[in-house]
């Protein structure tokens, strides 16, 4: 008994550890149980079968329990891979969508406009220069009204034209499609500054009295590219 449970804890140690060849030490120990078995065996009484060692089917099962065992380890899936990881597939956050984008005069000052996104969520600037000073837009928002005019606006950053567009004010500039393409620029001037970017839109048409008329947009001269 002392053998078969040294047996047992050897093998369930060599198992615990992981190994997937069979140590020497539990197949002699196996082996000790086992007797020899002559080669020739056609010669062998039918009645000896009966009176072989009682130990053998005992053993036979121990060594048929590690075989199995064994191959059962091989065939379980490895925690450990061959070769460098899989690399995760990332999807390209998609472009901001253009909005506008040229250079050109409307209202006889030069404009660079370049801006992209849409609602409150535009990026981008525009540069005015005129007679007056040039004076510099960070675009921050735009609204398609229901005539069709695109308003595109933000905070003056930086300006050397006082009279129209201090810093620190907000101005913006009205597109009507077409050919050419129709312009013109709305001040905030001194009138209380807007809570947001979109607020100083509702706050102009309501000083305008609605809809921008036709006789106040000019023709551009040059090109702009407004987005759909």
């Amino acid at each position: 008994m002392s053998t078969d449970r040294e047996t047992t804890r050897i093998v369930r140690s060599w198992l615990e550890e992981g190994v997937t060849a069979l140590p020497d030490r539990v197949l002699d120990a196996v082996l000790d149980q086992v007797p020899a078995t002559p080669q020739r065996r056609s010669w062998w009484p039918s009645r000896r079968i009966a009176q072989m060692n009682k130990f053998l089917p005992a053993a036979l099962a121990a060594a048929a329990v590690l075989v199995v065992a064994v191959v059962g380890y091989n065939l379980l899936p490895q925690s450990n891979t061959v070769g460098p990881p899989v690399p995760t597939a990332v999807t390209p956050s998609p472009s901001p969508a253009p909005l506008a984008r040229g250079t050109f005069k409307a209202n006889g000052a030069t404009v660079e406009l370049d801006a992209t996104g849409g609602a409150s969520s535009v990026t981008g600037s525009m540069t005015v220069t005129d007679e007056s000073g040039a004076f510099t837009v960070d675009l921050e928002c735009t609204r398609t009204t229901n005539a069709g005019l695109i308003w595109i606006g933000g905070d003056v950053t930086e300006s050397a034209n006082i009279s129209y567009a201090p810093k620190g004010t907000r101005a913006a500039i009205v597109f009507k499609r077409g050919t050419p393409v129709q312009a013109v620029f709305v001040f905030q001037l001194d009138d209380p500054q807007s809570a947001s970017c979109q607020a100083f839109f509702d706050d102009m048409i309501a000083i305008i009295g609605g809809e921008i008329s036709e006789d106040k947009l000019d023709p551009i001269e040059g090109t702009v590219e407004l987005g759909p």
